[in-house]
């Protein structure tokens, strides 16, 4: 049997940018190690795709005198949505003429490793779609739900999965009127409270608000980073308490402890710490590098539980390839509570998988395996149905008047 290629996609229009990165480089190199080709396409924080051997090297994003779009080898590319095309296209150079067909590249099956925006988000899935090309993970609808924080609420509830009581507040509610907003929200729930920005993940925005002045500060930085913001009572004596799922077939994986001193797990905690952005990034760099305490400390009941509202969860929102769902567990109430799910999880979450017994090589093989599948099953779907509209349109329209 042939290699094959696996395109691994990072970087992207996103805060979640350099996460991005780091989870990339992860990914392709569990990739080689799987036996497939790799073929690096980086996204620029201005959504520009460029593909290259050189990309491989982390360096060229870490050091100020790198530049990887320039590298040897690097060439701007794009996926076109034509089905009939189904390949990279390499942008032809300036002497190259305008008509000049371009060259291209081909990948067996896409790799998205985007976090957040236009990546996570079923933005890219569905140019996947539109492409007719395999690709890992979720689908339009699974990743939009799963990025959608109020969307996930409400997805997650009519499939009886405990979620915390919520409020959305968009940045047209507040432009029109901050004071009716806040009034609104205060009717909602006392103090404290947490703000997040709907459709961002890695914690960026999310703050814990103790006072109005706090709310408002809060709603007006997330508001920046996106147009509506959730509202969740916040909790105390809580722990956090994570699983990974993997799919179809859903199995779960074990559960996790996440560590940490702060009230909210924070963008620095979970990436920045022990120098793990980008200039000493590693294969455990990411998520992979935040201390955890795995298997979580916590009785097998509530661990099956856990798996069990996991693999609901990402059943119910139609999820594929593998997705971290986060819960929040009150030991003093013994309640439990899905607080968001995560479709492109920063390093895939490969360290629950590896205390699972499934090394990570092994995941990526699984990933592809399941795209492959998914591709090959949508296939056998019929998208037309011969009516003959138009002739009959043509029919019975009455021929112009001499």
């Amino acid at each position: 049997m042939a290699q094959l290629t696996v395109a691994v996609l990072f970087g992207g229009r996103s805060v979640e940018h350099e996460v991005s990165v780091i989870t990339g480089h992860q990914i392709m190199d569990a990739v080689k190690a799987a036996g497939y080709r790799v073929l690096p396409i980086y996204l620029t924080k201005d959504g520009e795709w460029y593909a290259g051997d050189a990309l491989h090297n982390l360096k060229l994003f870490t050091d100020p005198a790198g530049d990887p779009l320039h590298a040897s080898g690097v060439h701007r590319v794009s996926l076109s949505p034509d089905r009939s095309i189904r390949q990279l296209l390499i942008h032809p150079g300036a002497r190259q003429g305008l008509f000049r067909k371009a060259p291209e590249l081909w990948a067996d099956v896409f790799f998205p490793c985007l976090h957040g925006s236009f990546g996570e988000d079923g933005s890219l899935q569905g140019l996947f779609e539109l492409a007719d090309v395999p690709y890992v993970g979720s689908g339009v609808a699974a990743s939009a739900i799963a990025m959608d924080k109020a969307l996930t609420k409400i997805v997650c509830r009519s499939a009886g999965i405990p979620v915390l009581d919520w409020l959305v507040c968009s940045r047209a509610e507040w432009q029109n009127g901050a004071d009716a907003a806040v009034q609104r929200i205060e009717a909602f729930g006392a103090y404290p409270l947490i703000i997040k920005p709907v459709c961002l993940g890695s914690s960026i925005g999310v703050k814990r608000c103790d006072d109005q002045a706090s709310l408002r500060q809060a709603i007006a930085a997330a508001l920046i980073l996106d147009d509506r913001v959730i509202i969740e009572p916040a909790l105390s004596d809580f722990i956090e308490i994570n699983c990974a799922v993997m799919g179809p077939p859903e199995q779960a994986s074990v559960c996790e402890q996440p560590k940490t001193h702060e009230a909210i797990l924070s963008f620095e905690a979970k990436y920045k710490r022990g120098g793990k952005g980008l200039k000493q990034a590693n294969t455990r760099s990411g998520m992979a590098s935040l201390d955890r305490l795995i298997p979580a400390p916590i009785p097998e009941e509530l661990a099956q539980r856990v798996q069990r509202y996991a693999m609901q969860a990402f059943r119910a929102m139609g999820g594929a390839g593998t997705a971290r769902i986060d819960f929040l567990y009150l030991p003093s109430q013994g309640a439990l509570y899905l607080n968001e799910p995560n479709s492109i999880p920063g390093s895939l979450a490969f360290y629950l998988w590896e205390a699972s017994g499934i090394p990570f090589d092994n995941l990526v093989e699984r990933l592809i395996a399941i795209a492959l599948d998914r591709h090959k099953i949508r296939a056998q779907t019929q998208f037309s149905f011969e009516v003959n509209l138009l002739r009959q349109k043509v029919e019975s329209t009455p021929p112009p008047m001499p």
